[in-house]
């Protein structure tokens, strides 16, 4: 209890400014935050003060004034920050719904070129298997025949071998020749 004593008594001795002085100290600091010596010491016998308590009010006033001013820029920046950080999130979500996009215009442009490979294949199936050489009866028999009794082995009858100019199998005539370009 005695340390509360001290302490209201100590704070009771402490003179405290007038509104007048405060005003003046207050235009002062306005003009100059850190004044002379010579400055402080008229200062203090215009307001009937000690050179020592203004020195500590200018002292105290910087601190209070760079606290405030610390507190200014830091809403200032967390107002930017935060700001940033929307528009951040807005920009990774439109990212990410433009990923999703290209994954699906992909797998479309995928499927599509699937689609027309396939198409294209079944368009050379078809183009093919209506060509006359793949059909069953290009061959005549009596060639199949001829063929047949050279695996044989009988190739000392001549008159079964066809020649180039008779052999209906390399016969160019019924176009064949476009099949060649294929």
């Amino acid at each position: 209890m005695s340390s509360n004593i001290k302490k209201i008594t100590k704070n009771s001795r402490r003179k405290r400014f007038s509104d007048e002085q405060i005003k003046s100290l207050e235009t002062t600091f306005e003009s100059e935050s850190r004044p002379e010596l010579h400055l402080k010491q008229n200062l203090a016998n215009n307001l009937g003060l000690q050179p020592r308590q203004v020195a500590i009010w200018f002292q105290n006033k910087r601190a209070r004034s760079k606290s405030k001013q610390i507190e200014r820029e830091y809403s200032m920046l967390k107002s930017n920050y935060d700001n940033l950080a929307l528009q951040f999130e807005a920009l990774r979500k439109e990212n990410q719904a433009l990923v999703i996009q290209a994954q699906k215009l992909r797998k479309m442009a995928d499927h599509s070129k699937n689609d027309v490979e396939n198409d294209n294949k079944n368009q050379i199936k078809i183009d093919i298997s209506s060509h006359e050489l793949c059909m069953p009866d290009y061959l005549e028999e009596a060639d199949v025949l001829n063929m047949a009794q050279i695996a044989e082995g009988s190739l000392a009858s001549p008159e079964n071998v066809c020649s180039l100019e008779s052999c209906t199998f390399l016969d160019n005539t019924g176009g064949g020749a476009e099949w060649w370009e294929f």
